[in-house]
């Protein structure tokens, strides 16, 4: 069964210094709790590691579909044990802040079913992604965009 995640956050940071760091996948496991690794394969394509149900990690391909300050990044899976697409668009609210607005669309868990009612008895992704965003803009109203390297 197909579900869908939608979240966004407001940082005190500039949208290009924003869209600079989170367009760098591999610092996803900094401030995201369930991603274990990130590592691109080619210029458009990225190989991930997560948390799965039960302890388990899953693994999959996905290629970016789009990656533009002035209208976000896009992705979906092209293969793996888990089927992912979304989308995150920046909006500069003020010169020093942006909204970081994240829609994650999941489907085919694994395990099938059963790991489908094992995931949603553990996890809540509404409340890891709001956990992950709230995360990503303490490392942003730190100071440490600037810091990391990109």
């Amino acid at each position: 069964m197909a579900q869908r995640v939608h979240e966004s956050i407001e940082v005190q940071a500039p949208l290009q210094d924003v869209f600079a760091y989170w367009s760098n996948f591999e610092n996803f496991s900094r401030f995201m709790q369930n991603i274990e690794e990130v590592r691109m394969t080619g210029e458009d394509m990225s190989h991930w590691r997560v948390k799965g149900p039960l302890g388990k990690s899953v693994e999959f391909d996905a290629k970016t579909t789009e990656m533009d300050p002035e209208r976000g990044i896009g992705w979906n899976t092209v293969d793996g044990d888990v089927m992912t697409s979304g989308e995150v668009r920046f909006e500069e609210l003020l010169p020093d802040r942006t909204r970081v607005e994240v829609t994650m669309n999941y489907s085919n868990p694994p395990g099938g079913k059963v790991g489908e009612v094992v995931a949603n008895a553990i996890s809540d992704p509404e409340k890891s992604m709001k956990e992950d965003l709230q995360n990503f803009a303490e490392i942003v109203e730190r100071g440490e965009l600037s810091r990391t390297e990109n």
